[in-house]
């Protein structure tokens, strides 16, 4: 009788060549154009409709990826998992980077709603019995000026990987194991975590500075403050944005100082309550994402090549 083997991480056909890998959280804040001058910038950011739908499907498609990874590892060697790790800890960057994006993007549509309410689903039931971090998961989540949506039959699919062809440059897409040689190269090229957290800090003040000016001056008139005040909120997002990632990429990076006290710090000159929980939710994502990191080089040092 003929057997039929079992599937391991040693059939994955890795692609070549390598592609650009962007996060959802990069993407969010590149999205920024300061060319007509910072008032009027964070303004139109802080108008800007972004794809909560997509985002969320990225984040299942890289959900299901991460699944398939673990259900490969099952019945691999050990010294193939662990060098494939990196897989494994990119897909959860990607996906938890999606997550926080959708949490940070302000609903316009009942859509956007009811993709928040996905992923949050998606992130209770993975967390399984972990009471807090369920609890700052729903903080990050809640809004309080939306109210609840209007019905809507929303169906969000796992978003498949797009064909060498089709993959644009600095846009996220979703990615699978076959582009396992990409994602690593993704994990081992980040952005630097301080960067991030001193940009959010200029982002911070420039936001204080837009404040000021509404506190300080009577004889503004109707459009400039309102630009002043969706500046202001374009700004605090942006922040948000930089914090959060920081904290992601900090877990999964090699570095002599933790970022995290600053993060906190500043976290606390975010206006919106949501905000700071948000930025609060993403450090409870980066101390899972580095606990699995630690579990990762210490399986590593038992395989060292000869």
């Amino acid at each position: 009788m003929k057997t039929i083997p079992t599937p391991s991480l040693a059939d994955i056909e890795l692609e070549l060549p390598l592609r650009r890998v962007t996060d959802d959280l990069a993407a969010f804040t590149e999205r920024l154009s300061l060319s007509a001058g910072a008032e009027k910038g964070y303004a139109s950011f802080a108008a800007e409709a972004h794809p909560v739908g997509e985002m969320t499907e990225r984040s299942i498609g890289h959900g299901v990826e991460i699944t398939r990874f673990l259900a490969l590892a099952g019945t691999s060697e050990r010294a193939q998992v662990a060098y494939f790790f990196d897989m494994l800890v990119a897909l959860l960057l990607l996906n938890h980077a999606a997550m926080i994006t959708v949490a940070l993007a302000p609903p316009r549509l009942p859509r956007d709603v009811a993709a928040r309410r996905r992923v949050l689903s998606d992130i209770i039931t993975a967390a399984g019995s972990d009471a807090d971090f369920i609890a700052a998961a729903r903080k990050a989540f809640a809004h309080g000026d939306v109210g609840e949506p209007a019905v809507v039959e929303t169906v969000f699919h796992a978003a498949t990987v797009p064909a060498p062809d089709d993959a644009r440059d600095g846009r996220p897409t979703a990615l699978g194991l076959e582009q396992g040689l990409s994602l690593m190269a993704f994990l081992r090229d980040q952005t630097s975590p301080a960067i991030l957290v001193e940009r959010a800090a200029l982002q911070l003040d420039d936001a204080d500075r837009f404040a000021r000016t509404i506190e300080q001056d009577a004889d503004l008139d109707r459009e400039r403050l309102d630009r002043l005040q969706r500046a202001s909120n374009g700004a605090n997002l942006l922040a948000a944005a930089d914090l959060a990632r920081a904290c992601l990429i900090d877990a999964v990076t090699i570095g002599e100082v933790t970022p995290r006290p600053r993060i906190e710090e500043l976290a606390q000159r975010l206006v919106e309550p949501r905000l700071r929980n948000i930025v609060m939710f993403a450090g409870a994502m980066a101390d899972r994402l580095g606990e699995l990191r630690r579990m990762q080089q210490e399986t590593a040092g038992r395989f060292k090549p000869l």
